[in-house]
């Protein structure tokens, strides 16, 4: 957004918005590499995006665990009873393998269940997304267990390990992937509904905030009320009070500090250079790399960062 200053001080104002520009520029080449290198929503860094939270991936570190240590010693007792014993540590390799997998695939499903969330305005492309997701997750899960199992005969010197790549093994463990994935998808998307669940307002008991503050836009004085405010953007040396009228009034000061003098007041920042009020805030839509457009009661519309995301929600 290019700061126009509705003042008539232009002379004063000019330098000001020489630097404006500059910073604009800066932020954009910042925010376009940020968007090539560290990925998305759903994906690396920030915001609501970030493959945060525990819970659910102790939860699958536990179950897997469980699940492998039965698995493997059912499997030695019905090999013992059909005649063809093995050794133990065979059915807890075999096990351990295909749960390694599971475990190290755990975050591609999140990620995709996060892009899901994240896509309201195109449902028709999550189911084609996740079946393709499905045998994606299948053929590494075979592929890399088969090699972990290769390994581990190799280094107990039992001779090579056999899987026998055939349609109705590769089938055979495709049924069961598929399952996995969506036992997967369900924890993670029932931990997004949860983590996304609204919040109770606490009942204020401080005291009332000031009605309004001072602001010196050059030799003038202005006293605004924060209501008025729709948002403050900064521009260099300055940060630009952006007013709900369309006025907006330039002022020597940094968005740290400004940011520090109207958190009370509702105001929360969605970006490196940018506040907005939170009582204007009509819309909040995500995108899939994880960043979101805030649109204000004015109509107007300002981009934030996702590292911003879980302030502006809570």
């Amino acid at each position: 957004m290019t700061v126009v200053p509705c003042s008539p001080r232009a002379g004063r104002h000019a330098s000001a918005q020489v630097e404006t520009v500059r910073d604009e520029q800066s932020m954009l080449r910042d925010e376009s590499q940020r968007a090539g290198t560290s990925g998305d929503a759903a994906v690396t860094n920030g915001g609501s995006g970030r493959l945060r939270g525990w819970p659910p991936y102790l939860a699958i570190a536990l179950g897997t665990a469980l699940t492998c240590l039965v698995n493997a010693f059912s499997t030695s007792h019905d090999l013992t009873r059909l005649g063809r014993a093995v050794p133990l540590w065979q059915p807890l390799l075999w096990e351990i393998s295909s749960g390694v997998l599971v475990v190290a695939l755990a975050p591609l499903v999140h990620r995709l269940v996060l892009v899901s969330l994240n896509w309201p305005r195109r449902r028709w492309l999550l189911g084609p997304l996740h079946a393709a997701a499905i045998l994606a997750f299948s053929a590494v899960h075979v592929s890399g267990m088969v090699l972990l199992r290769k390994l581990g005969y190799w280094a107990a010197g039992a001779g090579s390990y056999g899987f026998g790549f055939s349609g109705a093994n590769l089938f055979y463990e495709l049924r069961k992937d598929i399952l996995v994935y969506l036992l997967l998808a369900a924890l993670f998307w029932l931990s997004e509904l949860w983590r996304r669940r609204p919040q109770p307002q606490a009942p204020a008991v401080a005291a009332a905030a000031p009605a309004g503050f001072w602001l010196r836009d050059g030799t003038v004085d202005l006293r605004l009320e924060p209501a008025e405010i729709i948002a403050v953007v900064s521009a260099g040396n300055y940060v630009e009070y952006c007013l709900a009228n369309g006025k907006r009034h330039l002022i020597r000061a940094t968005l740290q500090g400004e940011d520090e003098r109207l958190r009370p007041l509702g105001f929360s920042r969605i970006h490196r250079t940018r506040l907005v009020n939170t009582a204007r805030i009509r819309r909040i839509a995500g995108k899939p790399s994880g960043d979101f457009d805030v649109e204000m009661d004015t109509g107007e519309s300002f981009s934030g960062s996702r590292r911003y995301r879980d302030g502006l929600t809570a």
